[in-house]
C-alpha cells in the first residue's frame, strides 16, 4: 500500500489511529494536543523548551528531540506556535518538520501568522508533496481545554474536508475561508477587531471610575446592555478582581494587532485607528506587561492593580 494510499485510507476509515505530530505546547498548544490524545490519537509532541510534554508524555503522547523527528512517521503534522519567526524555524529548512513528512501527509500551521507566512509554508509543503491548511483559532485557555476553539481555515476545501476528523476534537466550529492565507488573514480582522472594542471598554472604564462611579456598576449596566458579550465579561471580570493571568498574553495580542498593522500598510489601506492600538500595545509592552493579559492594557490608563481607585 502506498504512502499516499495508507494515509487517505485512515482519514477516510477512522477506526484507524492516525499518527500526529504536535509542535508547540504553550497555553493553547498543550491543551489543544491534550484533546488529540484523549480523542484516542497516536500523538507525537514537540517543544523548543524541555519539560513542558511531561503531562501529555503520561497521558501517552510521545516526545521527539527535533521538529523533523516528530514529522518523521506522522500522517498529519500541526504547529501552534509564538510567532511566523518561530513557525518559519520550526517548520521550513533541511531540519524542519516539512521535510520530515512523507509525501502523501498534511501539514496544518494553527499559528497567528501573516498571510505571507502561510502561503510561503504552503508553497513549501506542496513541494515536498504535502497537503496544507492555515487554521488559526480564536478563544483562550478554557476553550482550549474543552475543545470549543474557533477555527478559521485557509486552504482547498477538498483538504480541509479530509482532515477535519483531526480538527474536531479540538473545534466547535470550523469555518473554510478561502485559499490558503485566508485563514490567517481572517485571524488578524479577528484579533484586531477584538483589541479595537477591548481598548475602546478599557478607556471607557477609567472615565467611569474617574469620574465617580462604581467598577461594579459600570459593570453591571455595560455586561446587560447591547454592549454585552462574552468577552466584555470576562476581561471586566479580570479588571474586577485586578486578576491579569494570561489568558491571551499580552505579547501575543500587540503581535497580532502589528501583523495587522503590516498586511494593510500592504494594501495601502489608511486604518488610523488601527495605527493608534499598535502604538498603546508597544508601550505596554515597554512597561513590562508582556507576560499578563491583555486586559492588562487598562494599566496605562492608570488604574491602580490594587487600590482600583484610577489614580495616576
Amino acid at each position: 500500500m502506498s504512502n499516499r494510499f495508507s494515509i487517505w485510507y485512515r482519514w477516510m476509515n477512522r477506526e484507524a489511529r492516525m499518527k500526529i505530530a504536535f509542535l508547540g505546547l504553550g497555553i493553547m498548544g498543550s491543551r489543544m494536543s491534550e484533546r488529540l490524545i484523549r480523542a484516542g490519537e497516536e500523538v507525537t509532541v514537540w517543544n523548543r523548551t524541555a519539560g513542558k510534554a511531561e503531562g501529555l508524555k503520561r497521558l501517552g503522547a510521545k516526545e521527539a528531540a527535533s521538529p523533523k523527528e516528530a514529522a518523521a512517521g506522522a500522517d498529519v503534522a500541526l504547529t501552534m506556535l509564538a510567532d511566523p519567526a518561530s513557525v518559519e524555524a520550526v517548520a521550513l529548512g533541511r531540519e524542519g518538520l516539512i521535510e520530515g513528512l512523507k509525501p502523501g501527509a498534511a501539514y496544518i500551521d494553527m499559528t497567528t501568522v501573516s498571510p505571507a507566512t502561510s502561503r510561503k509554508l504552503g508553497e513549501a509543503a506542496a513541494r515536498r508533496g504535502v497537503a496544507f491548511l492555515d487554521a488559526p483559532v480564536t478563544g483562550s485557555k478554557p476553550a482550549a481545554a474543552a475543545g470549543e476553539l474557533l477555527l478559521m481555515v485557509g486552504g482547498e476545501a477538498a483538504t480541509l474536508q479530509r482532515l477535519r476528523p483531526v480538527l474536531q476534537p479540538m473545534s466547535k466550529k470550523i469555518v473554510h475561508m478561502g485559499p490558503v492565507g485566508a485563514g490567517s488573514l481572517m485571524k488578524l480582522v479577528n484579533n484586531l477587531s477584538m483589541a479595537g472594542a477591548m481598548a475602546a471598554f478599557f478607556e471607557g472604564f477609567v472615565l467611569g471610575r474617574r469620574g465617580g462611579l462604581s467598577e461594579e456598576g459600570i459593570m453591571e449596566v455595560l455586561a446587560s446592555g447591547a454592549l454585552s458579550s462574552p468577552l466584555l465579561r470576562l476581561k471586566g471580570d479580570a479588571i474586577l478582581k485586578r486578576d491579569f493571568e494570561p489568558l491571551f498574553s499580552l505579547k501575543h495580542m500587540a503581535k497580532d494587532v502589528h501583523l495587522a498593522v503590516e498586511e494593510a500598510a500592504g494594501m495601502k489601506l489608511e486604518a488610523p485607528i488601527m495605527q493608534l492600538l499598535d502604538e498603546r500595545f508597544t508601550e505596554a509592552q515597554k512597561r513590562g506587561l508582556n507576560e499578563e493579559d491583555y486586559a492588562a492594557l487598562i494599566k496605562l490608563y492608570g488604574l491602580d492593580p490594587l487600590k482600583g481607585d484610577g489614580s495616576r
